[in-house]
C-alpha cells in the first residue's frame, strides 16, 4: 500500500489563489443599510396627518428607494413604490393591503382617509439632506 504525503507547496499555492480572489457576495438574506433620502409633512388643511419618508436600501446591485408613510407619532401606515403602487399595513397579517397605484398626494390621502386634499410640505432631514429635494409627484 501507497503512503499519500502531502505537498506543502501545493497547499501554499491553493491557499493563496483562494485568498487572492474577490470576496463573495452577501448572502441574499443578508441585513443592508437603510438611509432616509427625504422627508415631508402631511397636512390636511393646517391640521398635521403624519408624514412620508422616502428611504432607500443600499443593495449591491443598485439603491432600492421606497416610500414610508406615517401618523404623527411614527406609526407606519403603509408603503409607496417609486411608481407609485400604494399599500396599507394591517397589524398581525403577513402582507399588506394593495390600494393601487396613485399619484402621491392622492395616494397619501387615500392611506390617511383624508376626505379632501393633502398638501406634503418638505422637512429637513438630519444629517442626510439634499438640497433641492422636491415633493414626490
Amino acid at each position: 500500500m501507497r503512503s499519500r504525503s502531502s505537498n506543502p507547496g501545493l497547499v501554499v499555492l491553493l491557499l493563496c489563489a483562494a485568498c487572492a480572489g474577490s470576496p463573495p457576495p452577501p448572502a441574499p438574506y443578508a441585513p443592508r443599510p437603510v438611509v432616509e433620502v427625504a422627508r415631508w409633512h402631511v397636512f390636511a388643511g393646517d391640521r398635521l396627518l403624519g408624514r412620508v419618508v422616502q428611504l432607500e436600501i443600499h443593495d449591491p446591485a443598485g439603491p432600492l428607494p421606497f416610500y414610508r408613510i406615517e401618523d404623527p407619532h411614527g406609526r407606519w401606515l403603509g408603503h409607496a413604490s417609486m411608481q407609485g403602487r400604494f399599500t396599507r399595513r394591517v397589524p398581525f397579517a403577513e402582507g399588506e393591503q394593495d390600494l393601487g397605484v396613485w399619484p402621491m398626494a392622492r395616494g397619501v390621502a387615500r392611506l390617511f382617509e383624508a376626505t379632501g386634499t393633502v398638501e406634503l410640505r418638505p422637512v429637513a432631514v438630519d444629517a442626510v439632506a439634499r438640497p433641492g429635494q422636491a415633493a414626490p409627484r
